[in-house]
């Protein structure tokens, strides 16, 4: 029998001039096969078994991991060129940059507007009333000047409350009186609040006896 006519899939080859009636017995002996009935051909031991076949299949694998490898090796390079351009290219990036340049300019602006008033500052740092502080305190005075301004700007205010907590006396009596109205006040409210949610639970049943209705 000549099974060159057919496929390799068991289908007849429509060039060839053999008889259809062979096509189902090829499509047996492809089942046999698959199913492990019949012994590999000589071709494909020798083809399992070569080692130049198997050192073929492993230059192939170490061919496409090298690519893989020189395809993470070329992302990177990617991203460290962009980082070291990302000033150029980035619109962001400029956009920053372009601010900062900005605000540089403009404070050097200011110092250069103020130049003779740095000039008498440097030839003359002390003028008028002034407190010495030694160079390693600056720090600390720098911390402790934002702190004490609210108290300074309320000092009047502080004095005074000093010099009423100063003139208080308890023996007189005026603390027990001011505590006696401080009580009577917090009753009045206290029973005021009481009056109060009473009105309100009282509004909430007549609301919903009409509903109701």
């Amino acid at each position: 029998m000549d099974l060159r006519n057919f496929s390799k899939s068991g289908e007849l080859n429509p060039w060839s001039d053999a008889d259809s009636a062979l096509s189902p017995l090829l499509n047996v002996l492809n089942i046999v096969e698959k199913l492990g009935y019949v012994q590999k051909t000589k071709d494909d031991k020798i083809k399992s078994s070569s080692p130049s076949i198997a050192l073929i299949a492993l230059l192939k694998e170490t061919s496409k991991i090298q690519r893989e490898l020189h395809q993470v090796d070329l992302d990177i390079q990617r991203r460290m060129q962009d980082k070291e351009t990302s000033d150029i290219t980035h619109l962001a990036v400029r956009e920053k940059r372009i601010k900062d340049i900005q605000s540089l300019n403009g404070h050097m602006q200011s110092i250069i507007d103020s130049k003779s008033q740095l000039k008498t500052r440097l030839q003359q740092p002390f003028v008028g009333d002034f407190v010495r502080i030694e160079a390693q305190y600056h720090r600390y005075a720098a911390e402790l000047f934002p702190q004490i301004a609210p108290i300074l700007a309320d000092l009047t205010t502080h004095l005074e409350n000093i010099a009423w907590v100063k003139s208080l006396s308890f023996s007189d009596g005026k603390m027990d009186s001011l505590l006696s109205d401080l009580n009577n006040t917090l009753a009045g409210l206290q029973t005021t609040f009481q009056l109060l949610c009473q009105m309100r639970n009282n509004m909430a049943q007549f609301h919903h006896i009409d509903i109701k209705s």
